[in-house]
């Protein structure tokens, strides 16, 4: 599976988990995302994306929410919310968890995916931060 299959995952269940936990110290604005993800062979280098975000469209990319995956955990204490998910993608099955904190204009967080296929687990870690970086236009 490809570096950027494995980005699109991840960030397809942080976008699908986030979303129904917002009302955390946040700041409307543009966010300037940036994850790095830490895998078994390879260190693909870190995604920076710019996103306008709101209370009403808090999540970095609405596109790529998946409708293969569930919620079995989620919990919210203060300023952070963390999730367990289970997501199954043609066959191709996957575990998460993540953990996300946010102070007003800036996040972070960590996602651990375990990708399982016949050829054997795969695990990955992603930290992610984001910054507000001004203004929605």
């Amino acid at each position: 599976m490809g570096t950027k299959s494995v980005t699109t995952l991840i960030l397809m269940g942080i976008v699908c988990f986030i979303s129904q936990a917002w009302g955390f110290d946040f700041q409307e604005g543009r966010y300037e995302i940036t994850s790095t993800i830490q895998m078994p062979g390879t260190q693909p280098p870190p995604v920076t994306i710019t996103r306008c975000m709101s209370p009403q469209d808090p999540v970095p990319d609405q596109s790529i929410a998946d409708p293969n995956c569930r919620v079995i955990d989620k919990n919210t204490q203060g300023n952070t919310f963390s999730w367990q998910v289970e997501c199954d993608h043609d066959g191709q099955k996957m575990q998460g968890s993540g953990k996300m904190t946010y102070h007003g204009d800036k996040f972070e967080g960590t996602v651990k995916t375990v990708m399982m296929d016949q050829d054997g687990n795969m695990e990955i870690t992603t930290a992610i931060k984001g910054k507000r970086i001004g203004p929605c236009q």
